[in-house]
C-alpha cells in the first residue's frame, strides 16, 4: 500500500479515511475504478474506468510538469471526485510524496508552513478566491512550484492577480469522462486559448461542440456540450456550453461571453442565466451573491447595460445569500 503521505494541520479524520479508502481501492484486485461527476451541469453520473486509463492520465500530466520520483504533490480536493483521485494516482504512479491539506475553501488557514516543496497543487476557483483573501494563505500559495486550476471559470481580475503572484499557474480543461484535463492554458492575464496535451486529438461537430477522439485515456469518442473555436492544430478558445445557451426573442445568447464582458464591474461571485419571460421566452438575468440593498442593484444594472449590446442586456438582478455549489466547490448554474 502507498504510504508516503503527510497530513498537515487541520485535516479531519473523515478526509484521511477517504484518502486511505481510495488507496485501498487502487490496491484491490479489481481493475476498474468508478468515478462520478460533480453534478455541476446536470444530475450526477457514474462512469467506470480501467486503472490503466487512470495511469495513462497520470503519466500525461507527469510528462507536462516533468515529475520526478521523490517530489511532492498537494491534495486538497475530495477523493470522491476525479480531480482528487487523480492527484493520488499521480503520486503513486510517479513515486512521489502526497501532502494532504484540509478539505476547505481555503486549505491553508490552519497551516503555518508546508512540510516540503510542492511540485503541483490543484484548486477550484472558489479556493483561489479565498486564498487571495488571506495573507498567510497567499504566502503559502506562492511557494507552490506549479498550480493547476479547474472546475470553473476564472474572472479576469483574479487571473491578473494570479499571474502576478504565481507565474507558473495553469487553467485546466477537462471533465470526468476524459479523466481530468486534456488541455491547459497559462494563467497570465493574456492567453485566452487552451493547448491540448500530446496524444490528444479533437474536432468539433455541426454545433461547434468539442469532440475528443479515442486515445490511451479515452476509449470512445466523447462529444461535449462545450462550444469552442478551433485555432489551429493543437489549440482552441472556449466560448461556453450549449446547455447554458439562452434563447431570448429568437436571439441565441451565450452567458459565458456576457460574463467575461462584465466581470470587471462585479466583485462578488455571480453568473448569468435565463428566466422565463412571456414576451421573449427567456430573458437574461444576473445571479449575484450579495446582501446589498435594491438601490445598489439599480445602479449596477445601469452599468451593466452600458457594457452590453441591447439584445444581450441584463434584464434583472437576482440577489442570493449564497450561490449553490457542489461538494467540491463548483458553482451550480440554475435557470429560473
Amino acid at each position: 500500500m502507498f504510504k508516503d503521505i503527510v497530513f498537515t494541520e487541520g485535516v479531519e479524520d473523515s478526509f484521511k479515511e477517504s484518502v486511505f479508502r481510495f488507496i485501498r481501492e487502487w490496491d484491490s484486485y479489481s481493475m476498474e475504478i468508478e468515478l462520478k461527476t460533480s453534478g455541476t451541469t446536470g444530475a450526477p453520473k457514474s462512469f467506470k474506468f480501467n486503472k490503466k486509463q487512470l495511469e495513462a492520465s497520470a503519466k500525461m500530466t507527469g510528462r507536462f510538469f516533468d515529475f520526478k520520483p521523490g517530489e511532492s504533490l498537494l491534495l486538497n480536493l475530495s477523493p470522491d471526485y476525479v480531480a482528487g483521485k487523480l492527484m493520488i494516482v499521480r503520486a503513486i504512479v510517479h513515486d512521489m510524496k502526497l501532502v494532504v491539506a484540509p478539505l476547505k475553501s481555503d486549505p491553508f488557514t490552519e497551516i503555518k508552513e508546508l512540510p516540503c516543496r510542492i511540485k503541483l497543487a490543484a484548486f477550484v476557483p472558489v479556493q483561489i478566491h479565498e486564498i487571495f483573501s488571506n495573507e498567510n494563505s497567499l504566502r503559502i500559495f506562492n511557494q507552490i512550484e506549479n498550480v493547476l486550476i479547474g472546475g470553473g471559470v476564472l474572472s479576469k481580475n483574479l487571473e491578473e492577480k494570479i499571474a502576478i503572484q504565481n507565474p507558473k499557474s495553469f487553467a485546466s480543461f477537462g471533465m470526468t469522462e476524459t479523466l481530468t484535463h486534456f488541455a491547459i492554458r497559462p494563467v497570465d492575464g493574456k492567453t485566452d486559448y487552451y493547448t491540448y496535451l500530446p496524444g490528444v486529438e479533437i474536432s468539433v461537430n455541426e454545433n461547434n461542440c468539442i469532440c475528443i477522439h479515442p486515445n490511451e485515456i479515452v476509449r470512445e469518442k466523447i462529444i461535449s456540450h462545450d462550444i469552442v473555436e478551433l485555432l489551429g492544430k493543437n489549440s482552441f478558445r472556449w466560448l461556453g456550453r450549449s446547455d447554458n445557451l439562452i434563447n431570448s426573442g429568437g436571439i441565441k445568447i451565450q452567458p459565458e461571453v456576457i460574463e467575461q464582458k462584465i466581470v470587471h464591474l462585479i466583485q462578488s461571485p455571480f453568473y448569468v442565466t435565463s428566466k422565463k419571460d412571456d414576451r421573449l421566452g427567456e430573458k437574461v438575468v444576473l445571479i449575484l451573491e450579495s446582501d446589498q440593498k435594491p438601490d445598489h442593484d439599480l445602479e449596477l444594472l445601469q452599468k451593466l447595460k452600458e457594457q452590453l449590446p441591447e439584445y444581450h442586456a441584463i434584464a434583472e438582478i437576482i440577489c442570493v445569500n449564497k450561490i449553490e455549489r457542489t461538494d467540491n466547490g463548483k458553482m451550480i448554474r440554475r435557470k429560473f
